[in-house]
This record gives C-alpha cells, sequence and structure tokens, in this order.
C-alpha cells in the first residue's frame, strides 16, 4: 500500500469512528423511524403553552409547589426542549433557503451564491473588509480549520451583499458581527463569488516555538483581534498557512485540529524588532561633583 493510501485510510477510519458521528447516525435513524410512524403530536406549541402557562402561576405564587413549577419551566433547558419538540411537531428538520429571484438573469448581471450555515458558539472563522474604492464588504481571509473553510463555500476574495437578509449596502464590516448575534440556527450569506477562485495550496504545516510573548489585544496592527491567537514565550505552536507574508495561521499543538488563529510571521517579528529601540551598551558612572582642585 503506497503512502499516500495509507494515509487516505488512516483518515477514514478516524472520521469513521468519531463519536459525533456515530451520534448523528443515530438521530437519522430515529427521524426516520418517527416519519414510518407517522406520529402526531398532541400540541405543535408546547413553547407558548408553557409561556402562558407560566403566566397564569404567577397569580398563585403564594403556594410552594407553584414557585418551584415557575422556576423549573422557565430553565434554559427546559424551554429549550419545548422549542426543539415544536420543531418536530412542525416537521421543521432542515434549513429553508429563500427562494430564487423571479425573472431569470440578465447577461451583464453578476451572479450570487446563498450560502447557509448552523449556527454553533464556534466563530465563523473569517475575517472581512471594507473595499476602500467601491465600500463592497468582502472576505479578506479564511482560517484554516473554521466553519467557513471546512463547509468549502466561502473563499477569499468573495463579497457578501446579505446577511440573513438584511442587506449590506452603505454598511460597515464592523456592522456584520452584530448581524449574526441577532439570529439563533441557522445563519444565511447572500455572495456575490470572486471573479477568479484561487487555489488553496496543499497545507504545509510547521511546528514552532514561541521565542516571545504575544497578546493580539496590545497589537494595534493586528487585522482582527478576534481572529488572532496569543501565545507565551516557550508555547508549541503548529503554522497551518504562511500564505500571507505578514500573518500566519496557526493554533497550539495541545488544542489537537482546531481552528487557527493569526499570529505575526516571522517576518513581521524580524521588522519589529529592528524598529525597537536598542538597549544601552554601557552604564555611565557617577559624575563628580565640580568642585576646588586639590
Amino acid at each position: 500500500m503506497s503512502a499516500d493510501r495509507e494515509e487516505d485510510y488512516r483518515f477514514l477510519h478516524s472520521m469513521l469512528m468519531e463519536k459525533k458521528l456515530h451520534l448523528l447516525f443515530k438521530v437519522h435513524e430515529c427521524l426516520k423511524r418517527f416519519e414510518q410512524r407517522s406520529l402526531v403530536a398532541v400540541q405543535q406549541d408546547a413553547a407558548h403553552l408553557a409561556s402562558n402557562l407560566v403566566e397564569e402561576l404567577k397569580t398563585h405564587s403564594c403556594q410552594e409547589e407553584v414557585q418551584e413549577l415557575v422556576v423549573l419551566l422557565l430553565r434554559a433547558h427546559v424551554q429549550s426542549l419545548l422549542r426543539v419538540h415544536d420543531a418536530v411537531a412542525h416537521r421543521d428538520f432542515l434549513p429553508t433557503l429563500p427562494p430564487p429571484p423571479d425573472g431569470g438573469m440578465e447577461e451583464d448581471e453578476e451572479s450570487i451564491k446563498i450560502v447557509s450555515l448552523v449556527k454553533t458558539q464556534e466563530p465563523l472563522g473569517a475575517t472581512i473588509r471594507t473595499e476602500a474604492s467601491t465600500g463592497a464588504i468582502m472576505v479578506a481571509r479564511i482560517l484554516r480549520g473554521g466553519a467557513a473553510d471546512r463547509s468549502g463555500l466561502i473563499h477569499e476574495g468573495d463579497q457578501l451583499t446579505e446577511v440573513n437578509g438584511v442587506s449590506l449596502e452603505h454598511r460597515k464590516a464592523t456592522d456584520v458581527p452584530s448581524l449574526l448575534a441577532r439570529r439563533q440556527g441557522n445563519v444565511s450569506f447572500t455572495i456575490i463569488p470572486a471573479s477568479t477562485q484561487e487555489v488553496t495550496p496543499p497545507n504545509q504545516t510547521l511546528i514552532v516555538r514561541a521565542l516571545f510573548n504575544y497578546d493580539p489585544s496590545q497589537d494595534p496592527a493586528v487585522p482582527c483581534k478576534d481572529a488572532a491567537l496569543a501565545f507565551r514565550k516557550g508555547d508549541i505552536l503548529q503554522v497551518v498557512s504562511m500564505e500571507d507574508a505578514t500573518w500566519w495561521q496557526a493554533h497550539h499543538l495541545r488544542d489537537g485540529h482546531r481552528r487557527a488563529g493569526l499570529i505575526p510571521s516571522q517576518e513581521l517579528h524580524k521588522r519589529r524588532a529592528g524598529l525597537q529601540r536598542p538597549k544601552t551598551l554601557f552604564t555611565p558612572g557617577p559624575v563628580k561633583p565640580a568642585g576646588d582642585e586639590l
């Protein structure tokens, strides 16, 4: 067996042994059994019903049992469970995409694509910038290992025109995070793809030991503080992208294959070190006060 085939086999084996993949299979089987049994939910608005019940119980809050029930119904886990129940009752299993625009696309009209991603606690893994000449919001870079990178649907140079149906015209790049924070569940992006999609070179990793401390919050030149990686002298880092001559992408080796963050490249650090004020080569001794010569 060749080295490449053996590596592919190991990757496929590790992916198939992932616990999360097995859990997804179990969820899929449960949904299939649910569809085959054709069960009908007794209530399709359990969350709304529970909310009305809480308001009704507040009028009898003098009883200890009633207070305990109100606290139970207001717990985040219980409310999430009720919302999931309603989603299953409405058979709302898959994300819905907005319908395509009416009329067809004219020859001089730019092609667009709509990308829908499932929102989690993990950041999107991309940085954006505002094009100086047009004011358009562009994808500046994709962080290796992030949600955008794993999806393969968002690329550097793409233009964002809408987020969750909200137009980005006359908006700034700093407005996008707040638009994403308002939405729960799936998030959608309307994108004008880059005119030329650059082929991402194969990952060339490099293991390095940090020779200095780095705090992104104290670095005014970092493109995005939230996308940067803090480290301390002596930390072992795995560099996964050196495409940008100024900002590399890396993660702590102990973290495994997590989303990469931005770190100063070796060239940038050398330039910064060269601009620092050199240390004093000698310390002048104490000056004898002036006096009469003996």
